[in-house]
């Protein structure tokens, strides 16, 4: 009884691999065409755009994270400066809580700004796609008046 049930739930996961693994590698541009000049620059123009975003953005959240270092230990440095351990305890807890605020800041920020590059992306490719659509209809005269 329980081959008979494996069997068919070995099959439904097989058939989920075979499709999800054509659905991965057809191709998007059929064999015998060709994009034109025009929509590879489009297309090259927008991963540009994307990869110097994303290098930005990256640099950025690097940057703040070195600044959000530097501040905590200047900020534990000082801390061992005050003369009661109240005084301390206090100070070191408000440094490691800047410290993780600026973190979680950096990275909301490096998570918005990354997904916002790709999604400026993805639409700026649509609108190539949709050159190179219009550029293969022919609207001469020609076949109008036929």
């Amino acid at each position: 009884m329980k081959k008979l049930f494996a069997l068919p739930v070995i099959w439904l996961i097989l058939g989920a691999v075979a499709i999800a693994t054509e659905i991965k590698t057809t191709n998007l541009i059929p064999d015998g065409q060709h994009l034109s000049g025009a929509v590879v620059t489009c297309i090259k123009t927008a991963v540009d755009k994307r990869e110097t975003t994303l290098i930005s953005v990256l640099t950025n959240y690097q940057s703040g994270s070195l600044t959000a270092l530097i501040t905590r230990k200047t900020a534990l440095l000082a801390a061992w400066d005050k003369l009661t351990k109240l005084e301390i305890k206090t100070a070191i807890s408000a440094a490691w809580k800047a410290y993780k605020l600026s973190m979680i800041d950096l990275k909301s920020t490096l998570h918005t700004s990354r997904d916002a590059a790709w999604f400026t992306y993805k639409n700026e490719v649509k609108l190539c796609k949709w050159t190179s659509l219009v550029q293969n209809v022919d609207t001469s005269s020609e076949n109008s008046e036929q």
